[in-house]
């Protein structure tokens, strides 16, 4: 009996470890999922209410791991099988590191217009997402979609390995910024709102988990948020 035990747990442990080494993104989800917890609370709790730059400046960070992090499993593949094998879970980190970089930076600014009296309540939420749907008929969005599928060769080992990974999760960083800040900020706007942020996820699927994104469906969710906070606006 005691012998059956131990090779089903060595069965599953070895399962465990052929899965976390098969699917190096693993960890990138759950990170993504547990940032869904902390935003989903505080949107139950606290949507719409005005918070200081610090608290404002985080919870765009969590919004961004929430909804950013579970669509990038083609680039950390990317990263991953272009790194050593025992490198890489660190050439995931850097890479994520990289990409939050440039949206952290970017969340300063929003943080600090979110103090503006005209950049919060359910006017300035509608504004945000009609902008946003408009937002994918520009060109500028389109270049940022096609540079979310950027690759890049990643030096094997030392210093130059680790800076090529930043470099990477910067540049799909940057190209992300392009087409989806409209979205991140409407959602801001909103105040991290659950309705804001099934609205901006279920946008961002329908860009990025297609072959073909479908942007008449993204472009429908936001004009339909936009209306919800519109009629929420003059209740």
């Amino acid at each position: 009996m005691n012998s059956a035990i131990s090779e089903a747990r060595t069965g599953w442990a070895e399962a465990a470890r052929d899965f976390a080494w098969s699917h190096p993104e693993w960890w990138t989800a759950g990170l993504g999922g547990a940032a869904w917890c902390a935003v989903l609370w505080h949107g139950w709790r606290h949507a719409g209410h005005r918070m200081g730059f610090a608290t404002e400046w985080t919870h765009w960070v969590l919004m961004v791991t929430a909804m950013m992090f579970p669509l990038l499993r083609e680039p950390v593949e990317a990263a991953a099988s272009g790194s050593l094998w025992g490198r890489r879970n660190r050439a995931i980190g850097l890479f994520l590191l990289g990409y939050l970089g440039i949206w952290a930076a970017l969340g300063g600014m929003v943080a600090w217009m979110r103090a503006f009296r005209w950049a919060g309540g359910d006017a300035a939420a509608a504004g945000g997402f009609l902008v946003a749907a408009l937002w994918l008929l520009t060109p500028w969005h389109r270049r940022g979609m096609m540079g979310c599928h950027r690759r890049v060769p990643l030096a094997p080992m030392g210093w130059k390995a680790d800076w090529d990974c930043l470099r990477f999760g910067g540049l799909i960083g940057g190209a992300c910024v392009r087409s989806c800040f409209p979205v991140m900020f409407a959602c801001a706007l909103a105040g991290h709102g659950v309705l804001a942020m099934g609205a901006g996820a279920a946008a961002a699927i329908f860009e990025r988990c297609y072959f073909r994104p479908k942007l008449r469906e993204a472009g429908a969710v936001l004009i339909a948020a936009a209306l919800i906070y519109v009629a929420m606006a003059f209740r």
